[in-house]
């Protein structure tokens, strides 16, 4: 795991030095660069595989390509096998395997690489960058076209070795774009960022940029695979197997998946909550051979929240060496300000907090971690599947103005509470989606803001054409539950889940892979039908039925409640956190938030405090944007760059 980052232009390395800098985290063990031909490629090492020859930029035999790569490919040994019986390899590093792909199949190499993946390779002779991002977009890319003072082109694994660029920071302006589909859905959806001219290279993407004189000068973009989700009405595969072969073929392929990414020169650990998810990785590297094995975990002091007591079972049940600590109040305040450097946009996922605090254990351990991310978005784990039905019958079935007359008014007078997805917070939160287009109807449930909500918070006029809130892919159909499926993976997995687990691993130079991305896995359960995942209620249908028939866990850690890692935000800005929260929310705003109705603010504060209604989702997403404007939104160079890009072209980004 490392930190990448080069332009086109100018040579410098002073430049490089300070861009490889900003990303030191990433890659703490080494740095390298390479300046000629009017490319210049930095590069942060995190040693994982082939610790004493795997140092970067590497260049093939040749020296006609030099490569920066972030990631890990999990069929380097297959691959290796394949291209050593032309040459042997100077290395055994899965660097070198990009190489030896790129000179065997050109650009097309990246059908034959699985894993997670950032890499961008300067092709001297033909005066060309080709980069790529793994399929589910584990690692980050970010990258400019918009020419700044000499430099053509540049990208880097964060934004902030893109703004420790002064050409590039002093040409930054905030994009109005992504702030309100910050505040619509927590983060900063699509291959946008919040800076205007600074893009993510998508999921699944990949790119050439020409150099002058080059054959094709320019930048080009690419997909070379996407996700194919089964929709009722238009399935993958029209004679899906049978549910029992569905459940034995899934654990095959987990146990595949799970022993792959262990291939490390340096011990590998496993995240454990308890839940289902990491239990069965655990299971699964037991079945693999992969013992023992150190697992971490994070609890609360608030039962609601709190799940050590089930990662303590699992521990003992397979035998692991566990490590675990609790996460406070008191530890909310101390990492408010590195963690919201550390994610370089404003991020309203209040889980990154104890993500952080897991990392860092896990990191005073081992240098790598298995984690459990992608199986809720691919195996239907979350709650809403469950209200998706009962959303159809509800607005079948009740007018708008008995839904806005009768049923929202007698809502508000069921009794708060600070607990974790209580009765009445969920019941807000459906109804206030239930009229929404299926294709935004999970989106607004966990959002934080509505359209109506951002109105009175941003009353101008001028932003009232960002307020757009566009379907998802899948809007065609009519199959509820594969919309809602695409969605999660389309746009939660990539831009929360993964963006959350990524930052905050490599704050703590912490590799994280992710057995249920698996390229294999993933085709083959989004093939199969919406019942194989989810029926009558119960989430995760596959997963547990395949896990329980093949005997790789216990009946009671397979079928208890899912609580998610949230953290008691609520109960902390009513009782210990009351002033910090207030002193932030309804203190200075940093300019130009003052275009925050300061009264929509107060208003929300103040229902939150009386307990009319539970508003920690606005309030903490607007926490999290004052604390982004006050730490990262300021230009290395100290003139702040809070200007907002060209209100009238929002149709570039959608919001």
């Amino acid at each position: 795991m490392c930190g990448i980052c080069g332009f086109v232009g100018v040579e410098s390395l002073d430049k490089l030095h300070s861009m490889t800098d900003a990303i030191a985290h990433r890659g703490p063990d080494a740095d390298g660069f390479f300046c000629a031909d009017g490319v210049s490629l930095g590069h942060r090492r995190l040693s994982i595989v082939d610790i004493e020859r795997g140092q970067q930029p590497m260049a093939d035999d040749s020296g006609n390509c030099v490569i920066v790569f972030n990631g890990e490919i999990y069929n380097h040994p297959e691959l290796s096998n394949r291209f050593s019986t032309e040459q042997p390899y100077r290395t055994t590093s899965d660097t070198e395997t990009i190489l030896r792909a790129y000179g065997h199949y050109g650009t097309a190499c990246v059908h034959h690489l699985e894993g997670m993946f950032a890499f961008v390779l300067f092709d001297r002779s033909r005066r060309m960058l080709f980069g790529a991002r793994d399929r589910f977009g584990e690692k980050p890319l970010y990258y400019t076209t918009r020419p700044f003072r000499g430099i053509s082109f540049a990208f880097a694994s964060e934004l902030k070795a893109l703004r420790a660029c002064d050409e590039i920071a002093a040409g930054a302006q905030l994009s109005d774009n992504a702030l309100i589909s910050y505040l619509l859905n927590d983060y900063v959806t699509g291959n946008h960022s919040i800076w205007d001219g600074i893009s993510q290279l998508g999921p699944g993407s990949a790119f050439t940029y020409g150099l002058s004189g080059s054959e094709r000068e320019g930048f080009h973009t690419w997909a070379f695979w996407q996700r194919a989700v089964a929709f009722a009405d238009s399935p993958v595969t029209s004679s899906p197997p049978s549910y029992a072969d569905a459940c034995d073929r899934l654990v095959h392929l987990l146990v595949d998946a799970v022993k792959r990414r262990f291939m490390a020169d340096v011990p590998v650990g496993v995240l454990l909550s308890g839940g289902i998810d990491s239990s069965t990785i655990v299971a699964c590297a037991e079945r693999a051979g992969c013992m023992p094995l150190q697992t971490f975990s994070i609890g609360f002091d608030e039962g609601s929240f709190d799940e050590t007591p089930f990662s303590a079972d699992v521990a003992r049940h397979f035998g692991t060496d566990h490590h675990h600590r609790t996460f406070t109040s008191a530890d909310l305040v101390d990492r408010t300000e590195r963690v919201t450097r550390m994610m370089d946009e404003p991020f309203a996922d209040p889980s990154v907090m104890p993500t952080s605090l897991l990392c860092e254990l896990a990191a005073e351990h081992v240098k790598t971690v298995l984690g459990g991310d992608g199986a809720d978005e691919l195996l239907a784990g979350y709650d809403p599947f469950k209200a998706l039905r009962p959303a159809r019958t509800y607005e079948r079935l009740v007018p708008r103005w008995a839904h806005q007359a009768v049923v929202s008014p007698l809502t508000r007078l069921l009794p708060d509470s600070d607990a974790n997805m209580s009765l009445a917070f969920k019941l807000s939160r459906f109804l206030r989606g239930i009229h929404q287009p299926e294709g935004r109807r999970v989106a607004t449930w966990m959002g934080a803001f509505s359209r109506q909500q951002l109105a009175a918070l941003i009353p101008d006029t001028r932003w009232a054409q960002h307020y757009r809130q566009p379907s998802h892919p899948g809007t065609h159909s009519t199959d509820a539950f594969a919309i809602a499926l695409d969605f999660y993976q389309e746009s939660y997995l990539t831009s929360d889940i993964l963006v959350k687990m990524d930052r905050a691993s490599m704050l703590h130079s912490l590799e994280v892979r992710t057995p249920f991305l698996d390229t294999a896995l993933a085709e083959y359960v989004n093939g199969l039908p919406s019942h194989y995942k989810y029926r009558r209620g119960v989430t995760k249908r596959l997963l547990k039925d395949a896990v329980a028939r093949s005997g790789l866990l216990p009946t009671s850690i397979i079928h208890r409640r899912k609580k998610g890692f949230g953290i008691p935000v609520a109960r902390w800005m009513r009782g210990e956190l009351h002033d910090y929260f207030r002193d932030t929310l309804l203190g200075e705003l940093p300019r130009p938030l003052d275009m925050l109705s300061r009264p929509a603010i107060q208003t929300l504060w103040d229902r939150h405090q009386r307990r009319q209604a539970n508003c920690y989702k606005e309030l903490w997403a607007l926490f999290m944007l004052i604390q982004w404007a006050r730490f990262v939104g300021v230009a290395t160079n100290g003139v702040s760059q809070l200007t907002f890009h060209s209100m009238g072209n929002a149709s570039r980004h959608a919001a």
